[in-house]
Protein backbone atom coordinates (compact mmCIF):
# COMPACT_ATOMS: atom_id res chain seq x y z
CA UNK A 1 0.00 0.00 0.00
CA UNK A 2 2.70 2.30 0.80
CA UNK A 3 4.65 1.73 -2.30
CA UNK A 4 1.13 2.56 -4.61
CA UNK A 5 0.69 5.80 -2.77
CA UNK A 6 4.34 6.76 -3.37
CA UNK A 7 3.97 5.60 -6.65
CA UNK A 8 0.26 7.89 -7.37
CA UNK A 9 2.52 10.92 -5.32
CA UNK A 10 5.54 10.53 -7.70
CA UNK A 11 3.03 11.03 -10.69
CA UNK A 12 0.90 13.58 -9.30
CA UNK A 13 4.06 15.55 -8.69
CA UNK A 14 5.61 14.50 -12.36
CA UNK A 15 2.17 15.84 -13.58
CA UNK A 16 1.98 19.23 -11.95
CA UNK A 17 5.83 19.72 -12.30
CA UNK A 18 5.05 18.52 -16.34
CA UNK A 19 1.99 21.55 -16.14
CA UNK A 20 3.68 24.18 -15.07
CA UNK A 21 6.46 23.94 -17.21
CA UNK A 22 4.31 24.36 -19.97
CA UNK A 23 2.74 26.63 -18.35
CA UNK A 24 5.54 29.06 -17.93
CA UNK A 25 7.21 28.15 -21.19
CA UNK A 26 3.82 28.51 -23.74
CA UNK A 27 2.77 31.95 -22.06
CA UNK A 28 6.10 33.15 -22.20
CA UNK A 29 6.65 32.58 -26.20
CA UNK A 30 2.67 33.86 -26.14
CA UNK A 31 3.70 36.98 -24.50
CA UNK A 32 6.82 37.72 -26.47
CA UNK A 33 5.54 37.34 -29.68
CA UNK A 34 2.36 39.31 -28.35
CA UNK A 35 4.40 42.52 -27.68
CA UNK A 36 7.19 41.91 -30.90
CA UNK A 37 3.80 41.86 -32.84
CA UNK A 38 2.71 44.72 -31.44
CA UNK A 39 -0.34 43.45 -30.02
CA UNK A 40 0.17 44.36 -26.91
CA UNK A 41 2.39 46.57 -24.81
CA UNK A 42 5.21 45.24 -22.66
CA UNK A 43 2.89 45.42 -19.72
CA UNK A 44 0.27 44.34 -21.15
CA UNK A 45 2.59 41.31 -22.31
CA UNK A 46 3.50 40.97 -18.12
CA UNK A 47 -0.16 40.76 -17.51
CA UNK A 48 -0.98 38.48 -20.70
CA UNK A 49 1.66 35.99 -19.57
CA UNK A 50 0.46 35.93 -15.61
CA UNK A 51 -3.65 35.16 -16.71
CA UNK A 52 -2.72 32.72 -19.68
CA UNK A 53 -0.22 30.97 -16.84
CA UNK A 54 -2.62 30.70 -13.79
CA UNK A 55 -5.18 29.62 -16.26
CA UNK A 56 -2.73 26.73 -17.87
CA UNK A 57 -2.06 25.47 -14.64
CA UNK A 58 -5.13 25.88 -13.11
CA UNK A 59 -7.34 24.23 -16.19
CA UNK A 60 -4.58 23.14 -18.39
CA UNK A 61 -4.61 22.88 -22.35
CA UNK A 62 -8.58 22.95 -21.72
CA UNK A 63 -9.55 26.36 -20.34
CA UNK A 64 -6.02 28.04 -21.88
CA UNK A 65 -7.60 27.46 -25.29
CA UNK A 66 -10.67 29.86 -24.57
CA UNK A 67 -7.91 32.40 -23.70
CA UNK A 68 -5.81 31.68 -26.93
CA UNK A 69 -9.05 31.55 -29.05
CA UNK A 70 -10.47 34.86 -27.28
CA UNK A 71 -6.95 36.57 -27.83
CA UNK A 72 -6.03 35.70 -31.35
CA UNK A 73 -9.26 36.11 -32.89
CA UNK A 74 -9.38 38.94 -31.11
CA UNK A 75 -6.32 39.93 -32.31
CA UNK A 76 -7.24 38.82 -36.39
CA UNK A 77 -10.59 40.80 -36.32
CA UNK A 78 -9.41 44.05 -34.78
CA UNK A 79 -7.26 44.02 -38.77
CA UNK A 80 -10.38 44.11 -40.68
CA UNK A 81 -11.26 47.33 -41.88
CA UNK A 82 -8.29 49.11 -39.96
CA UNK A 83 -8.52 52.07 -42.17
CA UNK A 84 -12.38 52.94 -41.79
CA UNK A 85 -11.52 52.64 -37.72
CA UNK A 86 -8.63 54.86 -37.86
CA UNK A 87 -10.26 57.86 -37.75
CA UNK A 88 -12.94 56.39 -35.17
CA UNK A 89 -10.32 55.51 -32.83
CA UNK A 90 -9.12 59.29 -31.90
CA UNK A 91 -12.08 59.20 -29.47
CA UNK A 92 -11.86 56.55 -27.59
CA UNK A 93 -9.02 56.08 -24.32
CA UNK A 94 -6.07 53.97 -25.22
CA UNK A 95 -5.07 52.81 -28.82
CA UNK A 96 -5.12 49.36 -30.52
CA UNK A 97 -2.68 47.71 -28.57
CA UNK A 98 -4.15 46.06 -25.13
CA UNK A 99 -2.19 47.33 -21.96
CA UNK A 100 -2.25 45.43 -18.61
CA UNK A 101 -5.46 46.76 -17.66
CA UNK A 102 -6.81 45.35 -20.63
CA UNK A 103 -5.79 42.71 -19.88
CA UNK A 104 -7.31 42.05 -16.30
CA UNK A 105 -10.48 43.39 -17.43
CA UNK A 106 -10.73 40.99 -19.66
CA UNK A 107 -8.89 37.70 -18.71
CA UNK A 108 -8.66 38.43 -14.38
CA UNK A 109 -12.55 36.65 -14.15
CA UNK A 110 -11.82 34.07 -16.44
CA UNK A 111 -8.31 33.55 -14.30
CA UNK A 112 -10.14 33.45 -10.83
CA UNK A 113 -12.68 31.43 -12.53
CA UNK A 114 -9.70 28.44 -13.71
CA UNK A 115 -7.93 28.75 -10.18
CA UNK A 116 -11.25 27.74 -8.29
CA UNK A 117 -11.88 25.24 -10.73
CA UNK A 118 -8.08 23.52 -10.20
CA UNK A 119 -8.08 23.52 -6.69
CA UNK A 120 -11.97 22.10 -6.49
CA UNK A 121 -12.37 20.16 -9.82
CA UNK A 122 -16.01 21.82 -9.41
CA UNK A 123 -16.96 21.88 -13.54
CA UNK A 124 -19.57 25.55 -12.29
CA UNK A 125 -15.85 27.19 -11.94
CA UNK A 126 -14.92 26.19 -15.70
CA UNK A 127 -17.98 26.74 -16.87
CA UNK A 128 -17.67 30.56 -15.36
CA UNK A 129 -14.69 30.87 -17.09
CA UNK A 130 -16.04 30.05 -20.27
CA UNK A 131 -18.97 32.37 -19.57
CA UNK A 132 -16.11 35.20 -18.66
CA UNK A 133 -14.14 34.53 -21.70
CA UNK A 134 -17.52 34.41 -24.36
CA UNK A 135 -18.80 37.63 -22.88
CA UNK A 136 -15.10 39.30 -23.37
CA UNK A 137 -15.12 37.45 -26.85
CA UNK A 138 -18.79 38.67 -27.30
CA UNK A 139 -18.05 42.22 -26.61
CA UNK A 140 -14.84 42.36 -28.75
CA UNK A 141 -16.39 41.07 -31.88
CA UNK A 142 -19.04 43.26 -31.73
CA UNK A 143 -17.18 46.28 -31.09
CA UNK A 144 -14.38 45.51 -34.06
CA UNK A 145 -17.43 44.20 -36.58
CA UNK A 146 -20.11 46.70 -35.61
CA UNK A 147 -18.36 49.72 -36.07
CA UNK A 148 -18.32 49.12 -39.95
CA UNK A 149 -22.15 48.47 -39.82
CA UNK A 150 -23.39 50.51 -42.72
CA UNK A 151 -26.31 52.10 -40.64
CA UNK A 152 -25.29 53.94 -37.67
CA UNK A 153 -25.94 52.50 -34.34
CA UNK A 154 -28.75 53.33 -31.58
CA UNK A 155 -28.16 53.54 -27.98
CA UNK A 156 -29.34 50.87 -26.27
CA UNK A 157 -30.84 52.83 -23.45
CA UNK A 158 -32.81 56.13 -25.58
CA UNK A 159 -32.78 54.05 -29.29
CA UNK A 160 -31.27 57.80 -30.38
CA UNK A 161 -29.00 57.19 -33.01
CA UNK A 162 -25.12 57.58 -32.61
CA UNK A 163 -21.96 58.40 -34.00
CA UNK A 164 -20.28 54.51 -35.42
CA UNK A 165 -17.81 53.54 -32.59
CA UNK A 166 -19.83 55.53 -29.65
CA UNK A 167 -19.67 53.14 -26.55
CA UNK A 168 -23.45 51.91 -25.48
CA UNK A 169 -24.57 51.82 -29.43
CA UNK A 170 -25.76 48.61 -30.70
CA UNK A 171 -26.40 47.76 -34.11
CA UNK A 172 -27.97 44.33 -36.31
CA UNK A 173 -24.29 43.58 -37.40
CA UNK A 174 -22.90 44.02 -34.06
CA UNK A 175 -25.38 42.29 -32.05
CA UNK A 176 -25.39 39.33 -34.55
CA UNK A 177 -21.42 39.37 -34.21
CA UNK A 178 -21.86 39.04 -30.06
CA UNK A 179 -24.09 36.05 -30.75
CA UNK A 180 -21.65 34.62 -32.92
CA UNK A 181 -18.03 35.28 -31.23
CA UNK A 182 -20.07 34.00 -27.62
CA UNK A 183 -21.01 30.82 -29.78
CA UNK A 184 -17.45 30.16 -30.87
CA UNK A 185 -16.12 30.00 -27.38
CA UNK A 186 -18.99 27.90 -26.42
CA UNK A 187 -18.25 25.40 -28.87
CA UNK A 188 -14.34 25.15 -28.09
CA UNK A 189 -15.83 24.52 -24.25
CA UNK A 190 -18.02 21.78 -25.77
CA UNK A 191 -15.00 19.80 -26.73
CA UNK A 192 -13.77 19.67 -23.71
CA UNK A 193 -16.89 19.04 -21.69
CA UNK A 194 -17.82 16.10 -23.43
CA UNK A 195 -14.90 13.77 -22.56
CA UNK A 196 -15.11 15.15 -18.82
CA UNK A 197 -18.70 15.40 -18.67
CA UNK A 198 -20.60 13.64 -20.37
CA UNK A 199 -22.32 14.35 -24.22
CA UNK A 200 -25.72 13.99 -22.53
CA UNK A 201 -26.27 17.75 -21.70
CA UNK A 202 -23.30 19.01 -23.64
CA UNK A 203 -25.59 20.87 -25.89
CA UNK A 204 -27.52 22.98 -23.19
CA UNK A 205 -24.03 23.57 -21.28
CA UNK A 206 -22.95 24.76 -24.54
CA UNK A 207 -26.03 27.33 -25.71
CA UNK A 208 -26.03 28.43 -21.92
CA UNK A 209 -22.26 29.59 -22.08
CA UNK A 210 -23.80 31.51 -25.54
CA UNK A 211 -26.67 33.21 -24.08
CA UNK A 212 -24.39 33.88 -20.84
CA UNK A 213 -21.64 35.64 -23.15
CA UNK A 214 -23.86 37.28 -25.41
CA UNK A 215 -25.72 38.90 -22.07
CA UNK A 216 -22.11 40.37 -21.35
CA UNK A 217 -22.37 41.92 -24.38
CA UNK A 218 -25.52 43.65 -23.70
CA UNK A 219 -24.56 44.12 -19.91
CA UNK A 220 -21.36 45.76 -21.52
CA UNK A 221 -23.40 47.96 -23.78
CA UNK A 222 -25.50 49.35 -21.53
CA UNK A 223 -22.95 49.97 -18.77
CA UNK A 224 -21.42 51.65 -21.84
CA UNK A 225 -24.19 54.15 -22.34
CA UNK A 226 -25.26 55.01 -18.53
CA UNK A 227 -22.49 55.15 -16.29
CA UNK A 228 -18.78 55.25 -18.41
CA UNK A 229 -17.24 58.44 -18.65
CA UNK A 230 -17.26 60.71 -21.66
CA UNK A 231 -16.05 63.79 -21.62
CA UNK A 232 -15.50 67.14 -23.85
CA UNK A 233 -12.61 67.76 -25.16
CA UNK A 234 -11.09 71.02 -24.25
CA UNK A 235 -9.36 71.86 -27.19
CA UNK A 236 -11.91 70.59 -30.16
CA UNK A 237 -15.32 70.41 -27.87
CA UNK A 238 -16.03 66.52 -29.35
CA UNK A 239 -16.80 64.31 -27.03
CA UNK A 240 -14.44 61.55 -26.09
CA UNK A 241 -13.46 58.80 -23.29
CA UNK A 242 -10.12 60.41 -23.24
CA UNK A 243 -9.93 61.99 -19.48
CA UNK A 244 -7.14 63.81 -20.29
CA UNK A 245 -6.07 65.65 -22.85
CA UNK A 246 -3.25 68.03 -24.41
CA UNK A 247 -4.43 70.91 -22.66
CA UNK A 248 -5.35 69.16 -19.05
CA UNK A 249 -8.35 67.44 -17.95
CA UNK A 250 -11.27 67.14 -20.50
CA UNK A 251 -14.61 67.91 -19.19
CA UNK A 252 -17.17 65.65 -17.82
CA UNK A 253 -20.21 65.32 -19.54
CA UNK A 254 -22.09 62.19 -18.79
CA UNK A 255 -20.90 58.96 -16.49
CA UNK A 256 -18.69 58.59 -13.52
CA UNK A 257 -15.24 60.34 -13.81
CA UNK A 258 -12.29 57.94 -14.11
CA UNK A 259 -15.01 54.60 -15.02
CA UNK A 260 -13.25 54.22 -18.12
CA UNK A 261 -13.93 51.22 -20.69
CA UNK A 262 -11.26 48.80 -18.59
CA UNK A 263 -13.89 49.47 -15.92
CA UNK A 264 -16.82 48.62 -17.89
CA UNK A 265 -15.26 45.34 -19.52
CA UNK A 266 -14.58 44.31 -16.16
CA UNK A 267 -17.97 45.00 -14.57
CA UNK A 268 -20.08 43.59 -17.59
CA UNK A 269 -18.11 40.34 -17.55
CA UNK A 270 -18.41 40.24 -13.55
CA UNK A 271 -21.80 40.38 -13.55
CA UNK A 272 -22.57 38.30 -16.90
CA UNK A 273 -20.75 35.11 -14.55
CA UNK A 274 -22.85 36.21 -11.58
CA UNK A 275 -25.99 36.21 -12.97
CA UNK A 276 -25.60 33.16 -15.03
CA UNK A 277 -23.75 30.63 -13.65
CA UNK A 278 -27.17 30.44 -10.54
CA UNK A 279 -29.21 29.50 -14.03
CA UNK A 280 -26.42 27.09 -14.93
CA UNK A 281 -26.12 24.96 -12.27
CA UNK A 282 -29.02 22.59 -12.44
CA UNK A 283 -27.75 21.72 -16.39
CA UNK A 284 -24.52 21.30 -14.77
Amino acid sequence: MSELMSELMSELTNNLVLRLVLAVGLNGVAAIASVRRKAVTPGGGVAGFSVGAAIYAAGGPWLWSLLMLFFVSGTAISRVGRRRKAALQRAHEKGRRRDALQVFANGGVAMVAALAYGATGEPLFAAACAVSFAASNADTWAGEIGVLSARPPRSVVSWRRLPPGASGGVSALGTVTAALAAAVIAAAFLLGWGPRYGWGGAAAVAAAVTAAGFLGALIDSVLGATVQAHYADAASGDLTERRFGPEGENRLVRGLRGFNNDAVNLASNLLAVTVSLPLMAPIL
